[in-house]
């Protein structure tokens, strides 16, 4: 039982060390979300944005870069290295009850690539497994846990800020009518891709 004890007390310092050394390497812009939206909304292209939006809707500048912060904090995942965990854990568990097992195909060529590209994944979505199983088997697989997105219908209370924090960035079914969001959304993508963060839609 105390073996148990140390055991679990060494995995939980090794995951602290191993956050800090990741956010180390990728920066800490992968998980700081105000960075990253105060970021994006400096850019020139989303301060060109906001002035067109301030001119054809009569609105106050101030107005309209609220609006466009808005937008981000309604996008912008939330990616906790804890919650990844958590999903690992139940996930695992879950497939366990589920399945007699999951088998893995190419996946070296997925390691090959990811080196020098970033990668868009685009499961099947016969169902709502479909993603969660492709962000499982890279996660297990020792790459980068991919940004999911997801539907503004699944941005409920609790739910929204746990899949947030999985990883996941919402987006709205549609951007008909409103330049302003399309140009937000537009900038949070090309800024996940200029990181080199892979995505899944």
């Amino acid at each position: 039982h105390h073996l148990h004890t140390v055991a679990a007390q060494v995995q939980q310092r090794l995951e602290g060390y191993l956050d800090k050394k990741q956010e180390a390497i990728l920066g800490p812009d992968l998980s700081d979300r105000r960075n990253v939206v105060d970021k994006i909304l400096y850019t020139p292209a989303i301060q060109h944005a906001i002035n067109i939006d301030s001119k054809e809707n009569s609105r106050e500048l101030a107005k309209s870069r609220k609006l466009a912060r808005s937008y981000l904090n309604e996008i912008a995942s939330d990616y906790s290295s804890a919650t990844v965990r958590f999903f690992d854990r139940f996930l695992t568990w879950l497939w366990t009850q589920l399945y007699d097992g999951v088998e893995v195909a190419h996946f070296e060529r997925v390691r090959e690539l990811a080196s020098d590209y970033e990668i868009i994944y685009v499961p099947c979505h016969r169902s709502h497994m479909d993603y969660l199983l492709l962000s499982y088997v890279i996660y297990k697989r020792g790459l980068r846990v991919p940004y999911v997105a997801a539907g503004e219908n699944l941005n409920i209370p609790v739910l929204g800020q746990i899949l947030r924090n999985g990883g996941a960035f919402f987006m709205r079914r549609s951007f008909k009518g409103n330049a302003l969001y399309s140009a937000v959304f537009r900038e949070y993508v090309h800024s996940m891709l200029m990181r080199n963060t892979p995505i899944e839609y």
